[in-house]
């Protein structure tokens, strides 16, 4: 024992020091594997929905293939059905992801053909009725909005859902108000405002599994074609009421316009087309 300015002190004895460090930082690494265990595990039971939903919907299969060019230049193909033929094709839906049950209305034969411009499945919360059936979103231009160069070079688009309104649209913006004239220029067209471009949001309802593997193959800029029927729908909720949705079947309306519950399209997808491969 030494004493050093009216202080009393004592040789500790290194090997329990080292001991005592040992044993705290054992236990520190105990700690930090059950907080990552822990963290790990809320992380899955987050995002457990968007993991199975990869899963299940993981492989897809090219039923043909084809040569010849996807015509991106031209309008969507729509021919309407009479309404006693809406009621005669009329049938029974089955959810692919929850099992719930559908009645589908086709209103028209309706082919989409041009260049992704965004595209969207993260539907966080999921409602029973519209969620459930459609899967998928996806924002689709022809004509000028099918040049992939101005395309990327002028302007920004994205498909999101806003999980407060749930209301699932597609933004596109130019850039910069230069990028507007720029675009018109380049493109030949006189458009007097975003509005007037050649462009569509539509909802998906895929026919079938692999239909819906092939969606989720899409990319932003690639070229696919969306063959299907414009459909409604009809759905009986929890307390025993029946819902109705109406899709839009014009390109032209604006928000809640027509006679669809918003501007969008929702499209029955019994083919889908990326590059040459088709998937039925």
């Amino acid at each position: 024992m030494d004493i050093y300015e009216n202080n009393i002190t004592q040789d500790i004895d290194e090997t329990l020091v080292e001991e005592r460090l040992d044993k705290d930082l054992k236990q520190y690494n105990k700690m930090q594997k059950i907080y990552a265990i822990v963290g790990i595990i809320l992380l899955l039971f987050t995002f457990k929905d968007p993991i199975i939903f990869r899963i299940k919907f993981s492989f897809a299969v090219p039923t043909k293939y084809e040569v010849t060019p996807i015509n991106v230049k031209d309008e969507p193909l729509q021919v309407n059905y009479p309404s006693l033929i809406q009621a005669q094709n009329s049938f029974n839906y089955t959810s692919l992801i929850n099992g719930h049950k559908f009645k589908i209305i086709p209103q028209a034969y309706y082919k989409l053909s041009g260049l992704v411009l965004a595209h969207n499945h993260t539907f966080f919360f999921k409602n029973d009725f519209f969620d459930s059936a459609a899967l998928y979103d996806i924002g689709v231009g022809w004509g000028a909005f099918s040049n992939k160069r101005l395309v990327k070079k002028y302007l920004k688009s994205y498909s999101d859902k806003n999980e407060v309104t749930q209301a699932r649209v597609l933004y596109v913006r130019y850039k910069s108000p230069q990028a507007g004239r720029a675009f018109a220029k380049e493109s030949g067209k006189k458009l007097r405002s975003i509005e007037d471009f050649e462009y569509s949001h539509s909802h998906l309802v895929p026919a079938n599994r692999n239909v819906m593997a092939a969606l989720l193959k899409i990319r932003n800029y690639q070229k696919v074609e969306i063959e299907g029927q414009l459909i409604d729908m009809e759905y009986i909720n929890k307390l025993g009421r029946k819902e109705f949705y109406r899709t839009s079947t014009v390109r032209t309306d604006p928000y809640e316009g027509n006679r669809g519950y918003g501007s969008c399209e929702t499209i029955y997808v019994k083919r889908v087309r990326i590059g040459n491969k088709v998937y039925e």
